[in-house]
């Protein structure tokens, strides 16, 4: 019996670029007040040198194994963390 993989390195994945402080957390306030030149370099110095990106970059090789290993419980765990980060980005996008 082969043992299971889990989903440590997709959950990463998806905190790093679902979460409020996150990928598409950073775009969102970066450009609330529309694209500046200015952003590019934000996004760029972040990008370089948050750890969470980084971990994301460094394990992002185990994620295919991860995926042919998933159950249907994982699944569900991965998809409430969607909601979660879902509702986060909305909230995030709707502030004024």
């Amino acid at each position: 019996m082969s043992q299971k993989e889990g989903i440590k390195e997709i959950k990463e994945l998806l905190e790093a670029v679902l979460s409020t402080d996150g990928l598409v957390g950073l775009f969102l306030k970066c450009f609330k007040d529309g694209a500046q030149a200015s952003d590019a370099a934000v996004i760029f110095s972040d990008l370089m040198t948050n750890p969470k990106y980084l971990k994301a970059i460094q394990d992002i090789n185990k994620i295919g194994v991860e995926l042919k290993d998933l159950d249907l419980d994982e699944g569900f765990d991965l998809a409430t963390d969607v909601l979660k980060y879902t509702k986060g980005i909305v909230s995030l996008a709707t502030q004024k």
